[in-house]
């Protein structure tokens, strides 16, 4: 067993960090616009779209959140992430990126300007941008309890140690730097799980062994027989398996892949993938609450394992799959909030920006969020409660309207902020006054009927606006769907 940080771990992870620098500085001489900043161009080749979006996905709230919740509560503690990810990815390959891919778009924001105005465009940035201060401090937190762990650094430094190297990067290359350190970040994610996984299972008997000595219940997926226990079952679900298909970190890949087609076909690999691999973390959560019952942090349960197990030069090893998890979920979630900025509420109100200018104030913005997100890390240290409830926005606020935009060529600008505002609103309260209900599905449904009311009194005196690319191009509605075949690789797919 290993009893602490070593020289391996601590060169390992000091190089590891290094890389991602140089990487990032390598990437900005690709940079010639802001397109090119935000989604590389629309030239994601179709496996650098999907490990960009599995690496995305599998961040903090898989690696040290999931692990945490399922050695708490088993199964049952995870079914938003990793479960609802992958039912996400899988969503939002079938209904949502063919179309939006097709439209050009360059953020979540701008398919809410070209359907419902700008309105609707303003209050949506205004919507997803705390969203990610949230989640990018979640990142941080991770970061620091997992430096913390492994090396002996102080949770404080780990935190600021990790936002530096992560703004760096991501202020240098923007989307070609996070899709290429994904790629890689991929690769190391699941050899560092995989090298740990026979240890660990292993020493509880195998999978067999595991179902045998795990705590009763910890492999429990169903609720109870009651209607609320149901309810709060399809809202954990919910909240990151439908609402988060309204991200703009997700959408942002489908914007940058070179078709429709890799697109719609980078989500389904990545939901399987992404199932397969982040499956590991909630068994090693399980087996931890059998090998390490008394373990002080329950979020801490994976470095443990790392540490208690492997040896010193694997311990490296796997010490640069965590922070490749922990990194390749921070530049993403750091990079939308900065795009949707100067795309969608400073191009609103400068609309003589350069796109120069617009580029470099995409990279400031990056630093705003990043700093944002690291004073989130300081003051709020939950992992994957702040996770959930960051993307608890999009759920409550946008996908209603987003997918109305889609499906509903009716449904017109008054009745997409209706809906945002009274979902939003609700969710405020209902949260407030804390309900023993779900406050994420109860605020939602209010969105929803205000939607469909609204749409129906109002569309004959507000004519809805068509659907249309970034440039104003009316596209028709048919072939929504993600049945596309699947794409031809040439020698650069």
């Amino acid at each position: 067993m290993n009893s602490g940080p070593s020289v391996y771990v601590i060169v390992g992870a000091a190089t590891y960090l290094l890389v991602l620098i140089v990487v990032g500085f390598y990437t900005s001489r690709n940079i010639r616009s802001s397109a090119d900043f935000i989604v590389a161009g629309r030239t994601l080749p179709l496996w650098l779209c999907t490990a960009t979006v599995f690496a995305t996905w599998f961040g903090s709230g898989t690696l040290v959140g999931a692990a945490g919740a399922a050695y708490n509560r088993g199964i049952s503690g995870v079914l938003s992430n990793p479960i609802g990810s992958a039912v996400c990815l899988l969503l939002a390959g079938m209904f949502y990126v063919r179309v939006l891919r097709r439209m050009r778009l360059l953020t979540v924001p701008d398919l809410f300007r070209t359907r419902f105005g700008m309105l609707a465009e303003v209050l949506s940035a205004v919507c997803i941008i705390p969203a990610y201060v949230g989640w990018v401090g979640s990142i941080f937190v991770a970061f620091g309890f997992v430096l913390q762990t492994i090396a002996g650094v102080d949770t404080t430094t780990a935190i600021l140690i990790g936002a530096a190297v992560t703004l760096v990067y991501t202020f240098a290359g923007g989307m070609w730097a996070v899709s290429l350190t994904d790629f890689f970040q991929a690769l190391v994610i699941a050899t560092g799980l995989l090298v740990l996984y026979p240890l660990v299972l292993g020493e509880v008997g195998g999978l067999s062994g595991l179902l045998t000595r795990a705590p009763a219940g910890h492999f429990t997926i169903l609720p109870g027989s009651t209607l609320k226990e149901w309810l709060w079952f399809v809202q954990a679900v919910m909240v990151i398996g439908v609402g988060n298909i309204a991200s703009q970190d997700l959408m942002q890949r489908a914007f940058g892949a070179r078709t429709e087609s890799v697109a719609q076909w980078s989500m389904y690999l990545a939901a399987v993938v992404y199932m397969t691999i982040a499956m590991l973390p909630v068994l090693f959560g399980i087996a931890g609450k059998v090998l390490l019952p008394d373990i002080a942090d329950p979020e801490l349960v994976l470095p443990s394992l790392g540490m208690a197990y492997l040896h010193p030069f694997a311990m490296a090893l796997f010490t640069g799959a965590m922070f490749s998890a922990l990194m390749s979920s921070a530049d993403g979630g750091l990079l939308a909030p900065a795009s949707i900025f100067s795309e969608n509420i400073l191009r609103v109100a400068r609309p003589d920006l350069t796109d120069r200018q617009l580029l470099w104030a995409t990279r400031g913005a990056i630093v705003v969020a990043g700093m944002a997100g690291l004073m989130t890390a300081l003051f709020f240290q939950n992992v994957y409660e702040l996770m959930v409830k960051s993307f608890s926005i999009l759920f409550v606020g946008l996908i209603i309207p987003m997918t109305a935009a889609i499906y509903w060529q009716r449904c017109n600008g008054p009745a997409a902020v209706a809906s945002l505002v009274t979902g939003m609103v609700g969710w405020l309260t209902f949260e407030w006054l804390g309900t023993t209900y779900p406050p994420d599905l109860m605020a939602a449904a209010i969105g929803l009927v205000t939607l469909v009311v609204v749409t129906l009194t109002t569309s004959n005196r507000v004519a809805p606006l068509p659907l249309a690319d970034i440039d104003g191009q009316q596209i028709a509605y048919r072939d929504r769907l993600g049945t596309l075949a699947f794409p031809r690789l040439s020698a650069s797919e």
